[in-house]
């Protein structure tokens, strides 16, 4: 799990970042293009004294209204679809290292803390103090809430299709739902991240991509309706090179 649903889910955990250094090159200082979206940006790493110091869509994400599209997007998705059982339930380190608990825990445990005064566990005590300082508590908790329902007591909850960013639904899709797609499917992923501007990330679903290594597609005459841009360096795209 490495895309933006994860760090809607860990931002009502840690908001730690999610996205992967893997960029997309071709020959020397050649890039393929790859368009920025409301919710992503693929220049957004930020640098201070020449070291990283973390995304920009990480200030994005902890506005409220910004959370419940991600979180409406991801109903229409399915969380259950994109959590597995393992991770609800054995993987004690799904999270951050220093706190070996699996994610049911993890949320049942929030739900408990957020109305105390005083909360004994250091993790829940500043996960609720850094929630509180950003102003995004009220919102954090209603999502972990239903997170809860939808994960854990396995009910289903509507979405609102007026909050739904459809191009966020798409991705989603294609990065983490389309886990054995038909050629038919391939070819459809691959003009829908083409259409919207997204060519490193097209370029990776032919190359780079386990999922879609298997299809049998002519992979060099489709990178060639890709653009390249020479101009901007070491863009951080969407769909990952995970085949390394």
């Amino acid at each position: 799990m490495n895309q933006l649903f994860v760090v809607l889910l860990f931002v009502c955990f840690s908001l730690s970042s999610c996205k992967s250094d893997v960029q997309t090159t071709v020959g020397p200082h050649k890039y393929f293009i790859e368009n920025q979206l409301s919710f992503f940006d693929p220049y957004e790493i930020v640098y201070a004294d020449g070291k990283f110091q973390g995304y920009t869509y990480e200030n994005w994400l902890r506005k409220p209204n910004n959370l419940i599209m991600v979180h409406e997007t991801l109903k229409k998705v399915g969380y259950e679809k994109l959590i597995s059982d393992y991770d609800l339930t054995s993987n004690p380190n799904l999270l951050w290292g220093y706190v070996k608990r699996p994610l049911d825990t993890i949320i049942d445990s929030l739900i408990i803390t957020y109305p105390l005064d005083s909360i004994q566990t250091k993790y829940y005590r500043e996960f609720w103090a850094r929630r509180k300082k950003e102003n995004n508590e009220e919102i954090v908790f209603k999502i972990i809430k239903e997170l809860s329902k939808i994960l854990l007591k396995k009910e289903s909850i509507k979405f609102n299709e007026q909050l739904v960013n459809d191009t966020l639904y798409n991705l989603v899709k294609i990065s983490h739902i389309h886990k054995n797609p038909s050629k038919k499917q391939a070819i459809t992923d691959f003009e829908y991240l083409k259409s919207i501007g997204m060519h490193g990330s097209a370029y990776n679903l032919l190359f780079e991509n386990y999922t879609y290594q298997s299809i049998d597609w002519n992979k060099d005459k489709l990178a060639n309706q890709l653009k390249q841009d020479s101009l901007k360096c070491c863009p951080q795209t969407w769909i990952t090179d995970d085949t390394k």
